[in-house]
Parts: structure tokens; C-alpha cells; sequence
């Protein structure tokens, strides 16, 4: 295909850059352990999908209080000392057409990064994807994230699912 030629797909376009740079905002303030400040960017009804299973059987956290007081939880029983995130990429798109597995239309970001996070004294770095929605209000209100949380579980000596799961 030339490079002169334009590129339509009518199930999505691009979406406004700002949409991308909110999405980075709210992941720093997770980062950053800001929790009232991530707090302000989320919906209400927010979701928070982790990366096991598939869009049926993910486990996920309902609600912007259950998220919150869950990172909250990690922070203190992980182990964790610092967290940083950057490298980012992001594809900001706005699906207009009816997504397949029940997913919502509108905008999303589409974003990778490496986060780089200590635990005990030991520095870990992971690549990360994340596929953040915004709401009519432009809150966000969905994250489905996908990584391999293998470093993690080594760092921690657990698997941070497992008390989640139990929760759900």
C-alpha cells in the first residue's frame, strides 16, 4: 500500500491526543501511589480487569472505592517501595462501530509502557499493556491490562490474584 494513499477502517478512528495524555496522567498517579488524584480521573462504576483469563473469566475489581482501597491494600502488603512508568505508547482510537465480546463503543486508549518497580530492595522491569475507556463524561471507566505478572510473583513470593480472587 503507498503511503499516499488513506487508511479507513469504519469500525474505529483516531481519537483526540488528549484522550492519550489523560490516560498517561491517571497511570502516573497509580504509579505514583497519588490516590486521591487517580480517584478524581475514574468513573464510578469503573472496572479494573487483571491479565488472567479472557474477557469472561478475568478477574476484575468493580467500583472506584473496591480499586482504590485495593491498590491501597497492595501497596502496604506487597512489599513495594517505589514504582515509576514511562516509555510510553499510545494509540488513542474511537471504536463507532459495536465492539465483538460485549465491550462498549467510544474512546479508548490503547497504551504500552515498562513500568520499573522495587520490591524489597529488588528493582523489577516489566512491559505492560493496558486498554484504557473513557466514559461520555471523560472519566475513565474500564482497564483491561495484559502482562506477564511472572516477575512480580518473584519479587513478592506471591501471586497478588490469588486474595483477589478469593474477594470476587
Amino acid at each position: 500500500m503507498s503511503n499516499s494513499t488513506p487508511v479507513t477502517n469504519p469500525l474505529f478512528k483516531i481519537a483526540p491526543v488528549e484522550y492519550a495524555m489523560r490516560s498517561e496522567r491517571a497511570l502516573q498517579h497509580m504509579a505514583h501511589f497519588e490516590f486521591n488524584e487517580w480517584a478524581a480521573m475514574l468513573a464510578d462504576n469503573v472496572v479494573y480487569s487483571f491479565p488472567d483469563g479472557d474477557a469472561a473469566t478475568r478477574t476484575t475489581l468493580h467500583g472506584k472505592s473496591n480499586l482504590i482501597d485495593r491498590w491501597k491494600n497492595w501497596r502496604q502488603t506487597s512489599g513495594i517501595e517505589s514504582m515509576a512508568m514511562g516509555a510510553f505508547n499510545h494509540i488513542p482510537i474511537d471504536v463507532v462501530a459495536h465492539p465483538e465480546g460485549g465491550f462498549p463503543m467510544g474512546i479508548y486508549d490503547i497504551v504500552y509502557f515498562t513500568a520499573k518497580m522495587v520490591f524489597k530492595g529488588q528493582p523489577i522491569g516489566l512491559r505492560m499493556n493496558f486498554s484504557v475507556h473513557f466514559d461520555a463524561d471523560n472519566k475513565i471507566d474500564h482497564y483491561a491490562t495484559y502482562y506477564d505478572s511472572t516477575v512480580i510473583v518473584r519479587a513478592t513470593g506471591k501471586s497478588i490474584l490469588e486474595k483477589t480472587k478469593a474477594k470476587n
